[in-house]
């Protein structure tokens, strides 16, 4: 998949920004994912011109090293609206080169596939210049550093690490915080009405509700009530939304 094109529903990739035009070492990729995750398959299965096509855990994915800058308009739609990196367009400006992870859908589905694909890009910007990963299916920007500890810390403690994924987005005209990444995984956004701003508190249960979502097999429903920070949130809806993809809407409670 080309770092220029949308992702497909069908796929999940990823670019990771490069500081160097240093060329890929494929050995100290397979010895860094192997030394992280000691019972994780990873191997390569093929190679085309400037691709090389691996397998890891259940997932196939392809590789390519493009040398050049990650097209404008992809880091353009991300940096402005990454709330935890504002410095993020500055570090990434003048980089000169990127890769483009990207793996298709098996009988896995599209969590295993994001798990396979992070233990992969967490190695690769282990043994490369990287400065940043962008998840596309989310459009989630993160240092580079972040992303490998991040990945290693929440795959430790059995989570799913949501913040890799899934965007969280500030509506200064609306008063929300919401995810952007939800429906790769066929679940609903995240949608917290009447902020104030984008409070690090109330991010960090954004991505709490999200986690419970992926994770339960409870079925939130319409009117339900659910505790936050903030006091209680109450679910207003659970589907709607641009182009009828489901949102699952909290609303403070009036006191």
């Amino acid at each position: 998949m080309a770092a220029d094109a949308q992702p497909e529903t069908s796929k999940i990739g990823a670019v990771i920004y490069l500081s160097s035009n240093r060329p890929l070492h494929v050995p100290d990729f397979l010895s860094e994912f192997h030394r992280h995750w000691p019972q994780g398959l990873l191997e390569k299965t093929g190679k085309e011109l400037h691709r090389a096509f691996f397998r890891a855990g259940q997932s196939n994915f392809a590789l390519e090293l493009h040398h050049a800058p990650v097209p404008q308009p992809i880091t353009d739609s991300v940096v402005h609206s990454t709330l935890h990196w504002p410095t993020a367009g500055a570090t990434l400006a003048l980089h000169p080169a990127h890769l483009v992870v990207a793996g298709s859908v098996e009988r896995g589905g599209f969590l295993t596939l994001a798990c396979d694909l992070t233990r992969a890009i967490a190695a690769l910007a282990s043994v490369t210049d990287a400065l940043a990963v962008c998840w596309l299916n989310g459009s989630a920007l993160n240092p580079a550093k972040k992303f490998t500890a991040t990945a290693r810390e929440m795959f430790d403690t059995g989570l799913y690490p949501l913040t890799l994924w899934v965007a969280a987005r500030f509506d200064t005209e609306a008063g929300a915080l919401q995810t952007k990444g939800m429906a790769q995984f066929e679940a609903p956004e995240i949608y917290l009405a009447r902020q104030p701003d984008p409070a690090p508190l109330m991010v960090e249960y954004l991505f709490q509700v999200a986690q419970y979502v992926l994770t339960s097999h409870h079925q939130i429903k319409d009117g339900e009530k659910m505790d936050s920070p903030h006091g209680t949130m109450r679910i207003k809806s659970t589907s709607g939304g641009d182009r009828g993809r489901k949102v699952l809407i909290l609303e403070p409670t009036h006191r």
